[in-house]
């Protein structure tokens, strides 16, 4: 994949920087433990090919009641029974050849920590040492601004507490669901949520996804005023996009008063309704360490740019995984929070295996009730790289997931900082790298018509082109991807080497495996060189 790639490469340069770098955890504080995972609930995946009778004799076999069914990939959320723990469960359903993965309801919990020093200007955006920081220590956001503030046709979900939905630097940016007429208690756009104008609360299961309270703290409403609070209206702070829609999806609760969590079902279903919706970012400040491998199936189903935090417990996410930033799912983003010296934050986590850091001390944002307060965390740091992926779709709404990742991890600030670049998400090179054309690039045409049956056969033509003035060794691969997101290899990876005006192509004939379900499958042609990144893609339906 993609993210195992580019980790290969970097990986020995940001275990070299680690040296001399490594954080020392926060200062453990004398509350109560947060629970684990939800009692008497798993989630389970099952192999492909499971039919429903196979899964309906498995829950009367032992008594399960389904929570939750998800579309996107063949996983459910179920109750146990009476006197099962989520032990017990582990260990005996985990061994039944139907089950292909299963895990606790694992809870998941925000990456912020409040901070009571209050900013009164956005060093992360634009440092000129107003912080005690070093000047220009920051995203280039002015610089990003000179090309775009951003499109209101671009929808950045945000999986989080919930946000206040009328904050004054908020409600101009609110996400607007255009199938769906305000509250006549019908569901118009006929996706399973009645009245869903907003985004969806996925807590309480209804339409409104407004602010948890308690131990949530604004969380939600800060991140997403890092991402698209309205600019330049002469109030409060601006986000990332100045115009762009902000879809909040609310996971989150107060869990013993001071801690706020989400468990993975939500986070899931909060995953599945923006895919449906075809939301092409989100901004995920939360984590935890259990693996769920129905939750990294479903982000690999997505196929959205899925930025997550690496986590606020100062240690190498290589050796302690964090949760999602640490699925191997070639869209997601994980970010490290960094200072205002450009110095990894004491509390952030880091390793080969978090991809870029962004501005996460300090961070002045909006929070409910009209007002702005600053937070610490990689949650602060998470919706600065999710709001320049939205930034990308702005100037080329064609990107895709794999362009505008490379984009980002490819416009960086150089810090020598223990992540996989080594250095600091800057929104102004990451457009730069979006308007200029790929000096390699590659291409993709069906030589068969766009529809198939199972059985059947498609034949397509691939190939790369340098359009430069020097010879680019460039990296090259042709794949399908089906509707989960599995990508089947059909060429490469393979290295070449491409003369100035030189093109190289293939013909192929696939036949399309019998047993493949009606669905669409892209079939992409790429091409990476030391200078460019570029996709070129095609989609065959496969019909009854």
């Amino acid at each position: 994949m993609m993210r195992n790639a580019i980790r290969s490469i970097l990986r020995l340069a940001a275990a070299t920087s680690l040296v001399g770098a490594l954080a020392a955890p926060l200062a453990a504080q004398a509350t109560p433990e947060r629970p684990k995972w939800v009692p008497g609930e798993v989630i389970v995946k099952f192999k492909e090919g499971v039919g429903p009778a196979q899964i309906q004799q498995f829950h009367s076999a032992y008594n399960l009641k389904t929570l939750r069914r998800y579309k996107l990939v063949a996983a459910e959320h179920l109750k146990l029974p009476k006197g099962w723990t989520v032990e017990r469960a582990l260990a005996t359903l985990g061994n039944l050849g139907i089950i292909d993965s299963i895990s606790p309801n694992y809870y998941r919990y925000i990456d912020a920590i409040p901070n009571d020093s209050q900013f009164d200007q956005l060093w992360g955006m634009h440092n000129t040492g107003q912080t005690g920081g070093t000047p220009d220590v920051d995203i280039d956001a002015p610089e990003a601004w000179d090309i775009t503030t951003g499109d209101a046709n671009v929808v950045v979900a945000v999986i989080d507490s919930g946000m206040q939905l009328d904050h004054p630097d908020l409600a101009g940016n609110l996400y607007v669901n255009p199938g769906e007429i305000p509250g006549n208690g019908i569901d118009d756009d006929g996706n399973g949520y009645v009245d869903d104008v907003h985004g969806w609360d996925f807590v309480a299961n209804d339409n409104d996804p407004g602010p948890a309270g308690g131990g949530c703290g604004g969380h939600g409403t800060h991140t997403a005023g890092t991402i698209g609070a309205v600019g330049n209206d002469g109030l409060g702070v601006a986000g990332v996009n100045w115009n762009v829609q902000i879809m909040p999806l609310r996971a989150f609760k107060p869990i013993l008063v001071i801690f706020c969590g989400g468990d993975d079902a939500a986070l899931m279903a909060s995953v599945e309704y923006h895919t449906m919706m075809g939301v092409r970012v989100s901004s995920n400040s939360w984590g935890g360490t259990g693996y769920n491998g129905a939750m990294e199936a479903l982000i690999r189903a997505s196929k959205s740019v899925f930025v997550a935090a690496a986590g606020n417990d100062g240690r190498n996410n290589d050796s302690t995984p964090q949760y999602p930033a640490s699925y191997d799912v070639d869209g997601i983003i994980a970010v490290a929070a960094n200072d205002h010296n450009g110095a990894l934050a004491s509390f952030s986590n880091y390793g080969a295996s978090v991809d870029v850091s962004a501005p996460g001390v300090g961070i002045l944002s909006t929070l409910p009730t009209d007002s702005w307060g600053a937070f610490d965390g990689t949650s602060m740091a998470t919706p600065h790289v999710a709001g320049i992926a939205a930034l990308l779709l702005s100037v080329d709404p064609n990107l895709t997931v794999n362009e505008m990742k490379w984009d980002i991890l490819n416009g960086i600030d150089a810090g020598g900082l223990p992540v996989l670049t080594g250095g600091r998400a800057n929104a102004y090179k990451a457009l730069q790298n979006a308007l200029t054309a790929p000096e390699v690039a590659a291409s993709v045409t069906s030589l068969s018509g766009s529809t198939v049956s199972p059985g059947g056969s498609v034949t397509y033509s691939a190939s790369v082109t340098n359009t430069g003035t020097v010879t680019r060794t460039t990296k090259v691969r042709l794949y399908a991807r089906l509707a989960d997101g599995t990508e089947v290899s059909l060429l490469g990876p393979a290295t070449i080497t491409l003369a100035p005006g030189e093109t190289q192509s293939v013909t192929q004939t696939k036949t399309v495996p019998a047993s493949l379900a009606p669905q669409d499958v892209e079939v992409v042609a790429q091409a990476e060189s030391d200078v460019s990144f570029d996709e070129s893609t095609i989609v065959y339906t496969i019909v009854p």
